[in-house]
């Protein structure tokens, strides 16, 4: 015996006639059939709706953690490169005589220089320069 129960609907005229005209690209054999999967596809479109409100926040939460994760490794490797290049500052420092003005000429130069080649920078580029090149 089947589950199903014979009720009564009303529709106009267009509708039944938009059922007519799609009802083969639906992969429907009758209109009771093609009512029944536009029901269906309706209801679960209003569920996704529904878990949308509560799946949204989780991936959300999710999202956030993914980044607070990235954000926390970028900083740490900027941290080390930061100390680094504190060491290397002082080694030059220590090791060179560099008159205020110097220092302040050679910054303007590498701002300068950095922003040329949009920070693509490397120690080749620096020892090219220092030897004239």
């Amino acid at each position: 015996m089947s589950d199903k129960k014979t009720i009564g609907i009303y529709l106009e005229e267009s509708v039944i006639n938009d059922i007519d005209n799609t009802i083969s690209r639906a992969n429907c054999s009758s209109r009771n059939e093609f009512i029944r999967a536009a029901i269906r596809f309706y209801i679960a479109h209003l569920q996704r709706q529904d878990y949308s409100d509560i799946l949204t926040p989780a991936y959300e939460s999710v999202i956030n953690a993914r980044i607070a994760d990235t954000e926390e490794r970028i900083a740490r490797v900027i941290f080390k490169q930061a100390v680094e290049l504190s060491m290397m500052m002082h080694v030059v420092a220590a090791t060179n005589d560099i008159s205020e003005n110097k220092l302040d000429e050679l910054r303007r130069q590498c701002v300068a220089e950095t922003s040329k080649i949009n920070g693509q920078y490397r120690f080749e580029d620096a020892v090219r320069y220092q030897h004239g090149g």
